[in-house]
């Protein structure tokens, strides 16, 4: 699951169909081999190579072939990350050394940003505002960090900068990771993580009328509630309906994600982050003939469907997983698709 990023391989026959020799030279961005396989450069004997998520492997020998990759695009993830006083206190009473849940926060935060830092793109908001809650208890958290590229390390400046203190105003909060917290992009998946310990405590405490509109907010953003610590003080059917709310409830009857300790919460933010995969893919120079395209989860053909296969958009140009396809793909970062131009048959590994 762990590798955001498919490569996705097209093998094009340029001009030609199977079982036809190509033409000398180069086009897009692959290099071309002829019908048997070969490199035009090379003369020799070689069956031809596609390349997918899982490295080489051979395909029909009459197809000629060139090699594109895709960009898998990376999901806006804005963390949304309780500081408050109670957060100095330990996740477990009952398990020593004490670790405080702020210090147990930091350690996991850093490895989640570290192992996603290329394959999602992190945002940051600490409640209350850590410049003003030495005298404002409810200051309610500013956008540290709009969702962009490569902010893992600017994540962990932030945080290891921060210590608890103040009260918990969750729901203004969140009006402001809204408005301001680049997730606006209908181009890639927008989601929030709500990390907190606590019920809301300041005089706005409606957090699932926040939720709901990020929610209905253009592009939709979907926000997960990861409770933290085996003493929450929080009402858990309050985080349920957050959950809810944020159409990211569980089955069964806890809807939110509890951390009761560290590793809960490791997990916690392992399976977020592994359930946020786009299926959406940049290619690298256009197809030239788009019904030529032949898409290959593993051994398994994708039909061009919307519902449940793939589109493709040559302005782009991008292809699109959908439906039961999509799902194949989402939760599985290290599987492998591939794409082949011209030739039906799936890859051999």
């Amino acid at each position: 699951m762990r590798n955001l990023p498919l490569m996705i391989t097209l093998v094009s026959a340029v001009g030609f169909g199977c079982g036809a020799s190509s033409p000398h030279g180069t086009a897009g961005t692959g290099t071309q081999i002829n019908g048997k396989g070969d490199s035009v450069a090379d003369g020799g004997d070689d069956p031809p190579l596609i390349f997918g998520d899982g490295g080489a492997g051979n395909m029909d020998q009459n197809c000629g072939g060139m090699e594109f990759t895709l960009d898998r695009v990376a999901p806006n993830l804005f963390l949304v990350v309780d500081r408050s006083g109670s957060m100095s206190d330990p996740a477990n009473l009952f398990q020593l050394p004490w670790v405080a849940k702020w210090d147990s926060l930091k350690t996991t935060l850093s490895s989640i940003t570290t192992t996603y830092n290329s394959k999602i793109r992190f945002g940051l908001s600490m409640f209350p505002d850590p410049a003003k809650s030495s005298t404002d208890d409810c200051a309610p958290g500013t956008v540290e960090l709009a969702c962009a590229a490569n902010t893992g390390g600017q994540v962990m400046t932030k945080i290891n900068a921060a210590d608890p203190d103040g009260s918990t105003p969750t729901a203004i909060t969140l009006d402001n990771v809204r408005t301001q917290g680049g997730l606006n992009d209908a181009t890639r998946g927008n989601y929030v993580v709500l990390v907190t310990d606590g019920e809301p405590n300041c005089d706005d405490t409606d957090v699932v009328t926040r939720i709901n509109k990020l929610y209905n907010a253009t592009p939709s953003v979907k926000t997960f509630v990861i409770g933290f610590g085996d003493a929450f003080s929080s009402d858990p059917t309050a985080l349920n309906s957050w959950a809810v709310a944020g159409h990211t409830d569980r089955a069964g009857s806890t809807k939110y994600y509890q951390s009761n300790n560290q590793q809960d919460l490791q997990t916690a933010l392992d399976t977020i982050a592994g359930s946020i995969g786009s299926c959406t893919f940049h290619l690298g120079s256009q197809a030239p003939d788009p019904s030529q395209l032949y898409v290959w989860e593993g051994t398994t053909a994708v039909p061009a469907d919307a519902t449940n296969g793939y589109t493709y958009d040559n302005a782009g140009p991008t292809l699109v997983l959908h439906g039961t396809s999509c799902d194949a793909v989402k939760g599985d970062m290290g599987a492998k698709v591939s794409v082949i131009y011209g030739c039906p048959s799936p890859p051999i590994n």
